[in-house]
């Protein structure tokens, strides 16, 4: 098996329609539009090693009824122009998906999410992640990992280790160890329904601002299901508030792990109206 390496990056970089197609009608309103994406992105690894790339990507824009706005795709890295290797040895793929998108008169902001899903020489088997927030087609702020090498074999009772060691952060009583369970990339709804965090502070702030309202609180898992690398768990909270009452909740929570054990994505279905305070 091929030992893991795992390539910390930072990517500035830009794109822009290359050619494409739109549809709209009017009763209903419907718009869609979908087509080629072609830019010019600066890689910097954590090793040190920098360069440049070039993207061919597919992308599509559906505007719903709500007028919310969707974007979605896949891309192609030129990676061995990165690595000076032979043309289209070394190609990246990935698969992105809008998390925001807001227009505000002639700007334009768009918030991605991207996943490695693989690629060519070097790059085969490549997974892992990348975010940017670009402007009218350009950001400044990209990062995310990419880990080569043979996916491991993960047991389901490694999965469930981490899920209990998850349960035990939140009895932790300390935000940045309940936080230091999430991938930097985590998606996070909980409760289900709430804003999801942007960053990594704002992971901390949603476990600051829990455990703000008592002395102590955790969640306790009544049983865990294990499929592959998520888990279902059913839990029991408990807690003593900063005025010295107990509460109890209750709630159900969908984790999804990476090889690292690290979590990418968490919903949590509970109600805090419910819960009970005596």
């Amino acid at each position: 098996m091929k030992a893991q390496e795992t390539l910390k990056f930072k990517v500035i970089g830009g794109y822009q329609f290359a050619e494409g197609y739109s549809i709209q009608n009017n009763e209903p309103f419907i718009y869609a539009q979908a087509g080629q994406l072609t830019g010019s992105w600066h890689w910097e690894f954590e090793n040190g090693k920098k360069g440049n790339t070039h993207i061919n990507g597919a992308t599509a824009n559906r505007v719903l009824f709500n007028g919310k706005h969707e974007l979605f795709g896949t891309m192609k890295i030129n990676m061995f122009e990165f690595e000076g290797s032979a043309p289209k040895t070394d190609l990246l793929f990935l698969s992105y998906k809008s998390q925001k998108f807001e227009i505000n008169g002639s700007q334009v902001t768009i918030k991605v999410l991207g996943e490695f899903t693989g690629g060519t020489g070097k790059y085969q088997g490549a997974r892992g992640w990348l975010t940017v927030t670009s402007i009218n087609g350009f950001f400044e702020d990209g990062k995310g990992e990419i880990t080569l090498g043979e996916i491991p074999e993960i047991s389901d009772e490694q999965v469930l280790e981490w899920t209990n060691d998850y349960f035990k952060a939140t009895q932790s009583g300390d935000a940045k160890t309940w936080a230091n369970s999430f991938a930097d990339n985590a998606y996070i709804n909980d409760p289900y329904g709430s804003r999801a965090p942007n960053s990594r502070k704002e992971i901390i702030e949603i476990g600051e601002n829990f455990m703000s309202a008592f002395k102590s609180a955790g969640l306790y898992p009544d049983y865990i299901y294990v499929n592959g690398l998520v888990a279902t768990s059913k839990w029991n909270g408990k807690g003593i508030t900063n005025d010295g009452k107990e509460a109890t909740f209750e709630g159900i929570n969908v984790t999804t792990f990476n090889e690292k054990g690290k979590i990418v994505s968490h919903i949590g279905y509970w109600n805090p109206e419910k819960m009970e305070i005596k």
